[in-house]
């Protein structure tokens, strides 16, 4: 390399090696290479002149002119030997490196902060949402007794049993108007040891938006609006919102006679359910590009309820808290490398304690090709 071709600050160290009777080593050839840039020469830009007269003539990153001037300075002050190691070691880590920082970080035209893990309040009486206690692992070898055939007698007898349940499903659907539901029990005469409860309540699924929307405002099913950010190629698919019995009056229909007789001494007693004993605690939204998914789910929780949210995880999985604008989000990002799939490439779960309802965005672990930055902004873009 000429003398020629060397920017002032190179030259600068070269002479500072030759005066200390350092061998000179080029290393800027290999330097470049290492950030990326080959052997291609950068140009000399000039720039604006900084206060005080000075004026610098290599490229550099745009910072504010004051502390530009004054970190120049102190590097220029530094040992030359200092300087030459610290460029050799850039050269044998291969130019790459890290840096943390618990400050904000900015992606996508938002920021968000890293936090260590900690549980998130659901409820003022103190539910959370936190992870299962123990990680998940690969189950134990099988029992040896349980994989023994089953009896050919007991085997038939749970046949007939599904065979006769699915019947008395059937047959309760066709009885039923639409947005109706029923819980029912299936018996059969001279077996009063066994029974089996059955509870017939279908999705509501919407394949347009303001149909999902109506729909859970008029049963006041949880909130879910469309994100105001969803990366290229998804696009809505479905939603649905899942009804559940509040109360099954199990003992009433063991009780019963009569009924929906289906064979073989089999019947089933049911009961339409009233309106006030249905509940929507929950809605789903997913967007599809696709065999990938995005599902956005929200869930009401009841104060009276033992636990809020429990979250899958296993020993690999990273697990953070995610700050946007001051509201907390529990991160999860599965490893690759896996024992077994958790069902899911991301996850991010937080509350709304006030509504009492947590929500989640689940990217499904099929081929995806989402960043962590897109589905923290999804999940901001729901909550703004």
């Amino acid at each position: 390399m000429g003398k020629s071709e060397l920017t002032p600050e190179e030259q600068f160290l070269k002479d500072g090696d030759r005066s200390m009777d350092v061998r000179p080593v080029d290393i800027h050839d290999p330097v470049m290479e290492a950030i990326g840039f080959g052997k291609i020469r950068c140009t000399p830009e000039l720039e604006t002149p900084l206060p005080g007269g000075e004026a610098i003539d290599i490229m550099r990153r745009v910072e504010t002119e004051t502390r530009l001037a004054r970190d120049r300075k102190r590097i220029l002050r530094m040992p030359v030997r200092s300087w030459a190691a610290a460029l050799i070691l850039i050269v044998l880590l291969g130019g790459g490196y890290s840096w943390y920082t618990g400050g904000p970080r900015q992606a996508a035209g938002f920021q968000y902060e890293v936090l260590p893990y900690k549980p998130l309040p659901v409820t003022k009486s103190g539910l959370m949402i936190s992870l299962l206690k123990a990680p998940l692992t690969p189950g134990l070898p099988p029992d040896p007794a349980a994989s023994q055939p089953q009896p050919r007698k007991q085997r038939e007898e749970d046949e007939l049993w599904t065979l006769k349940y699915n019947k008395g499903f059937n047959a309760i659907k066709k009885l039923l108007l639409p947005g109706e539901y029923a819980t029912f029990v299936l018996k059969q005469d001279g077996r009063e040891g066994r029974s089996q409860l059955g509870v017939y309540h279908p999705l509501m699924k919407f394949t347009d938006y303001s149909a999902f929307k109506s729909s859970a405002e008029k049963h006041l099913a949880p909130h879910l609006k469309q994100p105001g950010y969803m990366p290229d190629g998804y696009k809505f698919d479905q939603a649905w919102i899942p009804p559940s019995i509040k109360k099954i009056e199990e003992k009433e229909l063991l009780a019963g006679t009569g009924g929906i007789k289906l064979g073989d001494g089999f019947r089933v007693i049911w009961r339409r359910e009233p309106a006030g004993n249905i509940a929507f605690n929950s809605s789903s939204l997913m967007y599809r590009n696709g065999e990938n998914q995005i599902n956005l789910n929200a869930k009401r929780i009841d104060e009276k309820a033992e636990t809020a949210e429990t979250l899958l995880w296993t020993k690999t999985t990273t697990i953070e808290n995610i700050d946007i604008g001051g509201k907390q989000l529990i991160y999860l990002e599965p490893s690759g490398n896996e024992d077994f799939k958790v069902g899911y490439k991301y996850k991010l779960v937080w509350a709304d304690p006030e509504a009492q309802i947590v929500y989640d965005v689940t990217a499904n672990a099929e081929n995806t090709t989402l960043t962590k930055d897109e589905i923290i902004r999804i999940a901001a873009g729901m909550m703004n």
